[in-house]
């Protein structure tokens, strides 16, 4: 089984940070990911149809107590990308509650939460300008 070498690894409090080579901020070790390689020495192999999530946020991170195997849909809603931003929130622009109820259903706006009394208000602006058109 591979090892990783503990020289290329500094322990914090609470994190074991990567400082060889990395791509995309994950550490690489013999062109895997360092942390996939600890996860793999403690636990043996990740699940398949689940990725490692990083509950420390922290990318170069290679300590096995801070890897919990998730679903892809898991690990990227607890990020903090646009979509897991996205899904976290609970009111749209205007302030408006984006609850089952007040949404559009996804078919009809490209799999995006869009909120209904917002659209509404947009169409019944849209329908005046075409009236003063006339």
């Amino acid at each position: 089984m591979e090892q990783l070498p503990n020289d290329l690894i500094k322990k914090t409090e609470s994190c074991w940070l990567w400082i060889g080579s990395k791509l995309k901020g994950y550490g690489r070790w013999h062109n895997r990911q360092a942390h996939v390689v600890a996860y793999e020495m403690e636990y043996g192999p990740v699940p398949n149809g689940l990725q490692l999530d990083h509950l420390c946020r922290v990318k170069s991170c290679v300590n096995t107590a801070h890897l919990e195997p998730v679903t892809s849909r898991e690990n990227t809603l607890r990020g903090f990308g646009p979509t897991a931003m996205h899904a976290r929130q609970t009111h749209c622009k205007m302030g408006h509650l984006l609850s089952v109820e007040n949404c559009l259903p996804f078919a009809l706006t490209n799999g995006k939460r869009q909120c209904r009394l917002c659209q509404q208000k947009r169409n019944r602006a849209w329908i005046e300008r075409v009236r003063l058109r006339l």
